[in-house]
């Protein structure tokens, strides 16, 4: 009976793969003591369990799986890549740099003092510092060295190996780091962020997330016969800075007329105004305007909760303060997030290019703004897969081209190009939104099941090789992961405070995102208290999946 079953999964390998993915989610999303191993871990663990029976994977699969993952995070992160290139990134471009290089550093050391392989020396640092993706170029280079068949197998599965053992520290381990640094350094995390969150708001003190374009929590929408002295005949716009909360008057019906006012509209008695705005901020806007009556045909008015992508040059660069004063009527910002974290909003606030703003208001007024800020993100089900198609096909061309340099052959890779290919059709969705369309879950399924496919596949082909790996290098490859994980970050950390001067609250979240560990940004934030480390966090996170995905070939070639 066994012996039938092992041979239906050696016949039909995609069973095995498909039971090592369900297994790898299933054990992922165990938590204990509130950690969990993740997706990727716990589907790589799964496949060299599952792998023992050793099943014959279908190599194509595994390329297939890596190219759409590697594609659509370049695809992701591309517009923050190119955008931080520019002046004001410049300071997350060092930090990603000096963390990316101390990292690959660490890692060729201690692989040569400890007598690793190149493919255990790889894999090292693809766990230590989180980068599933250095996996792909690790294996793409080991394809290329001029040894044997059976020397490459061995080569990638010990890349397998030492990711698994490594990973689970390079997140726990980086979440410890950061939650016990203020501790060690003596730094009121909280305090900090709080103090930036009323600088950047402009105000003295900062008791809650200020919000900008008219506070937009608990909206409502009522109407005003004009009636008190203070409201008649001024202008629309000198009604609206009497009223409490910075409301906007959105329809006015003079007789059996309904207009859209103007800023300079004189307000008449026995106007009806509607008038929207939060809640708690009509309270006082009877004293002001008049009693509140019911008028359905001034109320008619059609509200819109859309997500705009901002493309256009004149808004990239600003802050959410100078864009409240210039476009803010009528609209209220719900959230902001880039590359998918939600951003801290205050008056200093900078905008980046493919940042997403969620705006809530009229249409007039949210269409408005569409043509102001960029593109629509209006919900749709289709993905340009020509984009992905031919992405993907330049990628792998471009990745093919090598150049001697001192007699080395040096090449991207089929996973550094499809990766840079992704970059740049990114940073081209960016400027001309109009192709490329990838909807949120076309994203999730491209990255996620994508990577998850791929660590399958090279978890099962790794799998019967693991066991002798771990018994003979297991305790040493730890160790040596706990070292990678954590030299990168204290040297970043030197490096930030005493060469580039940053604060604590934007240090910390660049150098999560530097070593791509969003765990241990999410363990920043709980330490603030405060959406502030997102600003460090997003930039230095397109550079180090860029610089930690190469870094794979690289370590392949000098080991």
């Amino acid at each position: 009976m066994v012996h039938d079953v092992v041979d239906l999964c050696r016949t039909y390998p995609q069973i095995v793969i498909f039971i090592a993915i369900a297994l790898g989610y299933f054990i992922g999303k165990i938590k204990v003591h509130g950690f969990n191993l993740g997706a990727t871990t716990g589907c790589l663990l799964a496949a060299l369990l599952v792998g023992q029976i050793g099943v014959e994977v279908p190599g194509l699969l595994k390329t297939v799986g890596f190219a759409l993952f590697i594609f659509a995070i370049g695809y992701k992160v591309g517009p923050q890549f190119f955008g931080g290139l520019k002046k004001e990134g410049l300071n997350y471009l060092w930090i990603s740099l000096v963390v990316a290089i101390a990292g690959l550093a660490t890692a060729i050391i201690l692989g040569k003092i400890l007598g690793f392989d190149a493919g255990t020396t790889a894999g090292l640092l693809s766990g230590a510092m989180t980068q599933s993706a250095t996996i792909g170029t690790a294996e793409g280079a080991i394809k290329h060295l001029a040894v044997s068949a059976t020397e490459k197998a061995t080569l990638e599965s010990n890349v397998a190996v030492a990711y698994a053992i490594t990973y689970v520290f390079g997140t726990a381990g980086l979440i410890i780091f950061f939650k016990a640094l203020p501790k060690i350094l003596k730094i009121d995390l909280k305090g900090q962020a709080k103090a930036l969150e009323a600088r950047m708001s402009g105000k003295a003190e900062s008791t809650e997330s200020p919000a900008l374009f008219s506070w937009y929590k608990r909206l409502d929408l009522r109407t005003y016969r004009v009636e008190n002295k203070s409201a008649v005949d001024v202008t629309a716009k000198d009604l609206e800075s009497l009223l409490p909360g910075r409301m906007a008057i959105e329809r006015l019906k003079r007789g059996d007329k309904v207009v859209v006012p103007e800023p300079g509209t004189r307000i008449q008695a026995g106007d009806f105004l509607a008038v929207l705005g939060p809640r708690d901020s009509f309270l006082k806007a009877e004293q002001t305007i008049g009693p509140e009556v019911r008028d359905q045909s001034v109320m008619e008015l059609v509200g819109e909760n859309l997500e705009i992508c901002v493309t256009k040059p004149a808004v990239v660069g600003k802050t959410l303060g100078e864009l409240d004063k210039s476009m803010g009527h009528g609209l209220f910002l719900r959230k902001m997030t880039r590359q998918g974290h939600e951003l801290p909003i205050t008056r200093e606030t900078i905008v980046h290019k493919c940042d997403v703003m969620q705006l809530i208001g009229s249409s007039d007024d949210v269409e408005r703004a569409v043509k102001t800020l960029g593109y629509p993100e209006r919900p749709s089900n289709t993905t340009d897969l020509i984009i992905v198609g031919m992405g993907i096909v330049l990628g792998t061309l471009l990745g093919l081209l090598a150049f001697p340099v001192m007699g080395i052959p040096i090449t991207l890779g089929v996973g550094g190009g499809v990766l840079v290919s992704g970059l740049v059709f990114g940073r081209l969705r960016s400027l001309h939104p109009t192709f490329g369309e990838m909807p949120g879950p076309a994203q999730w399924i491209f990255t996620d099941l994508g990577l998850n496919l791929f660590i399958t596949c090279v978890g099962l082909d790794a799998g019967p090789k693991a066991v002798h790996a771990l018994q003979t290098a297991g305790i040493s490859i730890f160790v040596a992961g706990v070292v990678v994980t954590l030299m990168p970050a204290i040297v970043g950390l030197i490096f930030g405070r005493l060469v580039l001067k940053m604060d604590h609250v934007f240090l910390f979240g660049a150098l999560t995102g530097a070593e791509t560990c969003t765990a241990a940004l999410n363990a920043v934030k709980e330490e603030c208290e405060s959406m502030m480390p997102v600003i460090g966090y997003t930039v230095t996170y397109a550079f180090g999946n860029v610089l930690l995905t190469v870094w794979g070939t690289v370590v392949i070639n000098v080991m």
